[in-house]
């Protein structure tokens, strides 16, 4: 049997995407089971059949992904995890994941009209068929009863996780830059698109604070360079678009003494955890799949009352809080680590509904 990850949109800048597919990859390693992931420079040399050539010719991309995707279940040895929500969700062999449904988010979906409409529609339709979904939160699934009417037991919740190698990368970063001076009063880790509110952030952030943004442009850009021209006789904002390796995001982290992540929508949270393993405090939105996160969180700030964000960083500003091998410890012996995830995970990919 061969474990096969299909996304095929999915290229190295896609981190959360990418680095999700690794880690569960590195589950089945652990196990000693194969797997092989399919992205988007692996989908360029996949041998492909008439029809789906002329859909790529045609441009229509979803087409041609859902063929091969159809393809790959055809092997009945073949167990295929695929995210993309056009696939064959109804075969045996085959598990949708789901990190989130921000199509139903007024704040997090993208555009609008009936393209909008039709991705509820194809999230409605698709996930309804599929025999199983992984999603990576409890709040995921609420969702997908909610607005998709999936049957509960077709749902299993397997989280996001932090490997070994992270944690004790983390750990490593804690050590190293526990006693020295600090080049960030905040840090905030994710990609810049509108829901994740980088610019609310500069706008509410204490003068003479320095912040990090760590993420790749999804179109908030141009509304983050106005805030910090905005403000740019109050805060420094340092821009990190080219971090590529575990190493430099962790040497960042330890450079910050508290971590936020003031988004509106999430399916998950990593970087909570990836603060909280290098000891940061961390300030997050309160929204549902945050709170299953808490024990990894110090302050939870209601996501729209920008009152509130102002004075709970503040609050962080003036204390400067040193790194704490309490919060570290407790992501060492949470149920997000590796140890922790893999019989989950072994478990659906040895069984089929």
């Amino acid at each position: 049997m061969t474990v096969i990850f299909f996304n095929p949109y999915a290229d190295p800048s896609v981190k959360g995407a990418s680095r999700r597919i690794a880690f569960l990859r590195h589950m089945l390693d652990l196990q000693g089971q194969d797997s092989r992931a399919i992205l988007a420079e692996d989908y360029r040399y996949l041998p492909r059949g008439l029809v789906e050539r002329l859909f790529l010719k045609a441009g229509l991309r979803r087409f041609s992904y859902f063929l091969q995707a159809s393809r790959l279940c055809n092997a009945p040895d073949n167990i295929v995890i695929s995210e993309v929500i056009f696939t064959p969700t109804w075969r045996r062999n085959m598990i949708l994941t789901v990190h989130d449904l921000k199509a139903y988010d007024r704040r997090a979906a993208r555009g609008g009209g009936r393209a909008a409409d039709l991705r509820r529609y194809a999230y409605v339709l698709f996930t309804r068929l599929a025999k199983r979904i992984v999603v990576v939160s409890q709040s995921v699934r609420d969702d997908l009863r909610v607005h998709c009417a999936v049957p509960a037991e077709r749902i299993l919740v397997i989280p996001n996780g932090i490997s070994q190698d992270r944690l004790e990368l983390a750990t490593a970063t804690m050590d190293r830059f526990a006693a020295g001076p600090k080049r960030f009063d905040f840090i905030y880790i994710s990609s810049f698109v509108r829901h994740k509110r980088q610019d609310m952030l500069i706008r509410q952030a204490p003068a003479g604070s320095r912040i990090c943004l760590v993420g790749r442009d999804m179109g908030a850009l141009p509304d983050i360079m106005q805030a910090i021209a905005d403000r740019s006789d109050a805060v420094t904002v340092e821009i990190r678009n080219d971090v590529d390796t575990d190493s430099e995001l962790f040497d960042l982290i330890g450079l910050a003494h508290c971590g936020v992540f003031p988004s509106v929508f999430e399916g998950f949270g990593i970087p909570i955890l990836e603060y909280a393993a290098a000891g940061l405090h961390v300030i997050a939105s309160d929204i549902p799949p945050f709170r299953e996160l808490a024990d990894h969180i110090d302050q939870f700030v209601a996501p729209d009352d920008e009152v509130a964000w102002h004075q709970a960083l503040e609050r962080v500003f003036v204390e400067a809080p040193a790194p704490s091998r309490v919060a570290a410890a407790k992501v060492r012996a949470s149920n997000f680590t590796e140890a922790a995830i893999s019989e989950q995970f072994r478990a659906i990919t040895r069984t089929k509904p």
